[in-house]
């Protein structure tokens, strides 16, 4: 009896320890999965990396598409059959800046964090759903560290990444977020 209590519980433990670290993350049926693409200065973009020139004759903010869709974590799980209660409404998101050299000081070497609301609602049946966020402000062009690329500063070219947030719940209120990063490269275009 006792060597039969003992088998189970090492089978509970070992199918515990093969559960990878996304489908533990929340208590939702779903993964939500986020991509990030930046593009020009002053757009939007389809690549891996955001262009931005703080000095254009007009300040602009620039922005990045998020693209957003649901997995269900039990792979033998239809996802069309999960129902409404696993459809996601993202609700706001944050922004932090860091540079790969360490120089992290927020209003001295990157610009200041910020958050924004959301609401977008990503259904459970798959389907890809895009939006835009403001990546950089335009009061952070107007801040120190890219106010310094305004009269030839001293500065020419930064390169810094923006750690995105998104945080939401399903529709049956559970908690869920996703995250990753985009490349911004600040660089003076010259502009006549």
């Amino acid at each position: 009896m006792k060597v039969r209590l003992l088998a189970a519980a090492l089978a509970v433990v070992s199918g515990v320890g093969c559960t990878p670290e996304w489908a533990r993350e929340s208590d939702t049926d779903v993964y939500l999965s986020m991509d990030i693409a930046g593009g020009a200065a002053g757009g939007t973009g389809s690549t891996t990396q955001l262009l931005s020139d703080p000095r254009t004759p007009t300040i602009v903010n620039d922005n990045a598409s998020l693209s957003f869709r649901l997995f269900p974590k039990n792979p033998t799980l239809a996802i069309n059959n999960t129902g409404l209660v696993n459809d996601i409404i993202l609700r706001r998101y944050t922004i932090r800046y860091y540079r790969a050299d360490g120089r992290n000081v927020e209003g001295v070497d990157v610009p200041y964090s910020i958050s924004g609301d959301m609401n977008v609602r990503i259904p459970a049946t798959g389907a890809v759903v895009t939006t835009s966020v403001i990546v950089v402000r335009h009061a952070a062009k107007l801040e120190p560290p890219l106010r310094n690329f305004v009269n030839a500063g001293g500065m020419d070219v930064l390169t810094m990444y923006a750690d995105i947030t998104v945080y939401g719940e399903t529709i049956s209120q559970k908690a869920v977020q996703a995250r990753g990063s985009l490349e911004i490269v600040f660089i003076d275009f010259l502009d006549t």
